[in-house]
């Protein structure tokens, strides 16, 4: 009876470890999600309407957001409009410099590229700073190869 009390304790243990890496891994992506977000929308100087709605529906979307909420999404979009309002060369440095420490897979990081085209084309208007943006953001992601093939 103990040595099965043993094994369930570690089964649940192990549970529990596989929990926390996993709520780890969402908050990587969630955090390198509005990075990334963050540099293509303030490159043109502002998050507008149909760029947020954009952001949150590809928020909304993502299984890895489980967890999260849309307050916590707005939450970390004024962060970013703070340090971008303050310093926007620091903020883009700061914000790819998230993308690039991130521990995430390829089909995330696929992803949030998806989700930053998404954004791009949200308000009907491909501006040449944007794709130089996204430019950014897929280096930093380590997704340059797949864009020169």
């Amino acid at each position: 009876m103990r040595g099965a009390r043993l094994r369930a304790r570690h089964k649940a243990d192990g549970r529990d470890l596989h929990a926390e890496a996993s709520r780890a891994g969402a908050e990587d992506f969630f955090q390198a999600l509005v990075a990334a977000v963050a540099v293509i929308a303030h490159a043109d100087g502002r998050l507008d309407l149909a760029e947020r709605r954009k952001l949150v529906e590809a928020f909304l979307a993502s299984p890895a957001m489980a967890g999260f909420s849309v307050a916590d999404l707005a939450e970390e979009l004024a962060h970013h409009a703070r340090a971008y309002g303050y310093a926007p060369d620091l903020a883009e440095r700061q914000a790819l410099a998230t993308l690039n420490i991130s521990a995430l897979g390829t089909a995330d990081r696929l992803s949030i590229r998806n989700a930053c085209h998404q954004v791009i084309t949200a308000d009907g208007l491909v501006h040449p700073v944007e794709l130089g943006a996204l430019h950014r953001v897929e280096r930093a992601l380590g997704l340059e190869e797949a864009t020169d093939e």
